[in-house]
C-alpha cells in the first residue's frame, strides 16, 4: 500500500531552529557553570528524555538543582533565539507536492502545544495539516507515547513518520510504522555517524522526502 499519510515532526525538520537549539544549549550549560558544550558533542549525545540528554552532555548525573538550571537558562536562550528563526526555506514546497498529489499531513512536536499553536511560524502552515499535536501537560516527555496518541487522532491510514533525530526513529519503529530521517548538509541535530546506524531512508532536502513516499510502496 502506497503512503497516504505523513507525520512531520518540528523542530529541526519544518521549523528550521537547529542552530537555535544548540546555541541555546551551549549557553545554557556556560551559564550553569557545567562542561562546555560543543556543536559536536551535541549532535553525539542528543537523546530524549532532556534530562538525560544533559546528563550524557555533562559527563555526569547532574543534580535537581543542576538541571533546573540548565532547563531555566535554556529556555531563555532559545526563546530569544527562536524568534529570528523561521520554517525551513523548503516547508511549503514540500507540503504543497503532498496536498497536490491527493495525500494528508499532520504534525507532531515534543514542544508544548499551546506555545506552538501561538507561534507565528506555524501559523502562516498550520492550513497544510489534519491533525497538530504539540506535547500536553499531561504527556511524558518520550516521543513514543506521543507519537502512539497523534496515531490515534488521525485514524487508520498508511502512515510515514518524516523527522530529523534517532528519537523520531525509535518512535515510529516502536509504533510499527516506517520513519524518514531528515538529514541536512547544515545544522543537523545528530551526527552522520549516529544517522547511519540507524538503518532508515535518510534525504537531505524536504522534497525529497515527499518524492521518496509518493515513490515508495508501503513507505519501506
Amino acid at each position: 500500500m502506497p503512503v497516504d499519510h505523513i507525520v512531520w515532526d518540528w523542530n529541526g525538520t519544518l521549523f528550521d531552529d537547529g542552530d537555535a537549539l544548540v546555541r541555546a544549549t551551549i549557553e545554557a550549560f556556560s551559564r550553569s557553570g557545567l562542561p562546555e558544550v560543543t556543536v559536536t558533542g551535541y549532535q553525539e549525545h542528543f537523546t530524549r528524555p532532556i534530562t538525560a540528554f544533559y546528563d550524557r552532555l555533562a559527563g555526569k548525573a547532574l543534580t535537581p538543582q543542576e538541571q533546573a538550571s540548565v532547563d531555566k537558562h535554556f529556555q531563555l536562550s532559545y526563546a530569544d533565539l527562536m524568534g529570528r528563526a523561521a520554517v525551513h526555506s523548503q516547508t511549503v514546497t514540500a507540503l504543497t507536492a503532498w496536498r497536490d498529489a491527493g495525500r494528508t499531513q499532520s504534525l507532531l512536536s515534543m514542544y508544548p502545544h499551546d506555545q506552538l499553536v501561538d507561534l507565528p511560524q506555524f501559523r502562516a502552515i498550520a492550513h497544510f495539516f489534519d491533525q497538530v499535536d504539540g506535547l500536553r501537560s499531561d504527556e511524558q516527555h518520550h516521543k513514543e507515547p506521543h507519537l502512539r496518541r497523534h496515531l490515534e487522532a488521525v485514524g487508520e491510514r498508511n502512515v510515514l513518520v518524516v523527522g530529523d533525530s534517532d528519537d523520531d526513529v525509535h518512535a515510529a519503529k516502536a509504533c510499527g510504522i516506517p520513519c524518514l530521517l531528515y538529514h541536512p548538509s547544515n545544522g543537523a541535530l545528530v551526527s552522520q555517524t549516529r544517522v547511519a546506524g540507524l538503518q532508515v531512508p535518510v534525504v537531505r532536502e524536504l522534497p525529497d522526502a515527499v518524492r521518496w513516499a509518493l515513490s515508495t510502496p508501503g513507505g519501506r
